[in-house]
């Protein structure tokens, strides 16, 4: 172990804002700018070395990525997640790992956004069954020449989280994470072999528990610990937690309180594993030094010390002044898109603060039955079904005005929902729920954001009663149709669906009413309940869900943003609107030219012009029909259409533009909105009765 090598390294993970962000427990302010301009300075201090493949001259380092960066965000819900690629591009990682956000939008969504990237992405134990490597776009492994060495990087990504990421490709299959360590190194190390490389570090996205058992099974120790005759991997790069650790095994970061416990970590007993923070606040520094294996081990080199600082973004450092300017550019990319119109409604959206915090809302109606059905791909995979109901609170609607009747953009739907907490699944008792929904109302008539906003659920109570005695009952809710027969849910409409022509009356043709009661006793039923991690967290007067277990994984590190989650529903719908038309515009035409000619002269224009009216007419009337059945079914496939087809025709926001930097430039995808209002989503929000009181008049 003569010879000793120094590599200089950096690591960040889940990176989401980019807008200024307060500093928590302060007033100030800082943004990615001055991520960025920190970035640069460390990097700059590494000398340059050449690489001898192609001779290329570059900083002696190397950036690393750990996932996540495309979602989610408030930016994100417009973008998805495009105007992150110039930003990326700015930062130049030398190569970045898939976290599960990533996927938010989609896989075929994901690949436009990497495929727009100046840097390699990784997902080394995903295998494409339809090809036998990983998925298009991605790759298992780099290997890069730095410090006069080789050093391989692989990317492997937990199981846990791969069953909560909706409409996740079949034909991706998982392959463990150990296992895929050990045939990467070796592939890489193989001295007769093309690569042979001299160090291995992989790039995880899993929870911290999962690091510690990943870094034990694959040898990611000291030199110390005599692991050289073992194949793995030298050092962990994790992201997905959000926390700031150091392995054990490193004893010298500045910045960094060794002795302060960190949960999940228990079996920490001596592992090089480094996670570095999150959302452009916490940047990692490090040098590395290597000394040589023992003659005949499996590994080149072994790590002797990795010594390391902990860099906090504050307020006074400097900005990156090239990346203010691409910002600033993106940033009014995305506030034109904001005033495009995303759907038509022919109801009133009252999102009144008097009014949703007092009353069931027609508003909050929509968005909690769009909830509802979010997450049951990730469900249903357990075999259990979709989500049993929806509770949130009237403080999530926000704008404190009245939309529509008419056009409502996207401007509207993220200024009536701006928070980014994530929407989660949690399993509740019918105990835990009545004593949740008599909190929430507990408070009444003051205009408190606790009052309950549900779906999947029928609640009578009466104000007149004293607080925490106002519930009559909760009811599951169950649909009949005309005839007052049971329907399946699956076809029945929860959001009031069909409308009599040339009027804006809904017609329920199906009709939500009371099923099965929900039980008072504790340790009954469990109900799958959508939610927000606010709430689940104990906030608002919701002190009875903070116990309560998450169901299929989807918890605040795996949940979406409600913005992004409405924004991905309309857009999935507004795709099969188009469809659907250009269908019935076709078979109007075929129509057409099937008839037998009669030798009478061609139509004149005016005549021409009025047939294609009724062409367009035709595919409008089917949009309609379409649009206002909001049901399970259509609800749950517009958010499929939207994670697993490619939806930039339909997108009021140039994603193709902004990801090469956003401008005037190459707007060869941008949408004309004179072209696709004709086939915008059609809603007619409504109250429907789900929340009764029975201590105020009938309106």
């Amino acid at each position: 172990m003569s010879s000793s090598t120094i590599l200089n390294l950096v690591h960040f993970n889940d990176v989401y804002r980019v807008t200024p962000q307060k500093v928590p427990g302060t007033s100030k302010k800082i943004d990615v700018t001055q991520f960025a301009e920190l970035l640069d300075s460390i990097r700059n201090s590494w000398p340059k070395t050449s690489t001898t493949t192609d001779a290329k001259t570059v900083e002696d380092g190397l950036v690393l990525f750990s996932g996540d960066v495309f979602s989610p965000s408030i930016e994100s819900s417009v973008t998805r997640g495009s105007h992150m690629v110039p930003v990326m591009n700015e930062l130049r990682p030398d190569v970045s790992l898939t976290g599960n956000h990533d996927f938010d939008f989609g896989y075929h969504h994901l690949y436009k956004l990497i495929e727009d990237c100046k840097f390699p992405w990784l997902l080394s134990n995903i295998k494409d069954t339809d090809t036998g490597g990983p998925p298009q776009g991605l790759s298992r492994f780099k290997v890069f020449e730095r410090a006069g060495i080789r050093v391989g990087v692989i990317g492997l990504v937990e199981k846990e989280w791969i069953a909560t990421v909706n409409s996740w490709p079949p034909n991706f299959q998982y392959q463990p994470m150990d296992q895929v360590g050990v045939e990467l190194s070796k592939l890489l190390r193989d001295p007769e072999g093309e690569y042979k490389c001299d160090l291995i570090l992989a790039l995880t996205h899993a929870r911290i528990p999962n690091d510690i058992t990943l870094a034990k099974q694959l040898g990611a120790v000291p030199a110390s610990d005599q692991r050289c005759h073992e194949h793995g991997v030298d050092i962990l790069f994790g992201g997905h937690d959000h926390m700031y650790y150091i392995g054990k095994a490193i004893s010298e970061w500045e910045g960094y309180n060794f002795g302060e416990p960190q949960l999940g970590a228990e079996a920490d007993d001596g592992l090089l594993i480094i996670k570095s923070g999150t959302d452009f606040r916490d940047l990692s520094s490090m040098t590395v030094e290597l000394v040589d294996a023992p003659e005949g081990s499996a590994r080149r080199k072994l790590v002797k010390s990795v010594k390391g600082k902990h860099h906090i973004i504050s307020s006074e450092m400097p900005s990156s002044e090239s990346l203010k300017q691409i910002l600033s550019t993106l940033l009014k990319d995305v506030g034109s898109a904001l005033k495009a119109p995303v759907c038509r409604s022919l109801t009133e959206v009252d999102c009144k603060s008097g009014y949703v915090r007092t009353e069931e809302s027609a508003s909050g109606n929509w968005f909690a039955d769009v909830l509802k059905h979010t997450y049951d791909d990730a469900l249903c995979a357990e075999g259990n079904g979709g989500a049993d109901g929806v509770l949130i609170c009237g403080g999530t609607i926000r704008g404190d005005s009245v939309y529509g009747p008419g056009l409502i953009t996207l401007g509207d739907i993220m200024e009536i929902l701006p928070f980014e907490d994530p929407i989660v699944v949690i399993a509740v008792d019918g105990a835990t729920l009545y004593t949740a929904l008599e909190s929430a109302l507990s408070t009444w008539p003051a205009q408190e954001g606790r009052f309950p906003i549900v779906s999947g659920f029928r609640v009578e109570w009466d104000s007149r009663r004293p607080p925490n005695q106002r519930i009559v009952g909760i009811w599951e809710e169950r649909i009949e149709n005309e005839s007052g027969a049971e329907s399946d849910s699956d076809d029945a409409a929860s959001i009031h669906s069909e409308h009599t022509s040339g009027t804006s009356t809904p017609v329920q043709k199906h009709k939500p009413c009371k099923g099965d009661e929900v039980s008072r006793e504790p340790g009954g039923k469990l109900y799958k309940v959508v939610t927000r991690y606010y709430m689940a967290t104990g906030h608002d007067g919701y002190e009875a869900l903070k116990d309560c277990k998450y169901v299929g994984g989807i918890d605040d590190e795996h949940g979406q943003i409600m913005s992004a989650i409405v924004r991905k529903y309309l857009l999935g719908l507004q795709y099969v609107n188009r469809l659907k038309a250009i269908a019935a515009k076709r078979k109007a035409e075929a129509a057409d030219a099937s008839r037998p000619s009669d030798g009478k002269p061609p139509l004149s224009q005016h005549a021409s012009d009025r047939a294609k009216a009724r062409w367009k007419d035709a595919g409008r009337r089917v949009i309609a029909r379409v649009s206002r059945r909001h049901n399970r079914t259509n609800i749950n496939n517009a958010l499929k259409t939207t994670e697993t087809t490619e939806m930039s025709s339909v997108d009021c926001f140039d994603g193709a533009r902004a990801r090469k930097g956003g401008g005037e430039a190459n707007r060869d995808d941008a949408v004309d909105n004179t072209e696709t209002k004709g086939d915008l989503v059609v809603v007619a929000p409504v109250v429907d009765g789900r929340l009764k009181n029975f201590g105020v008049e009938d309106k």
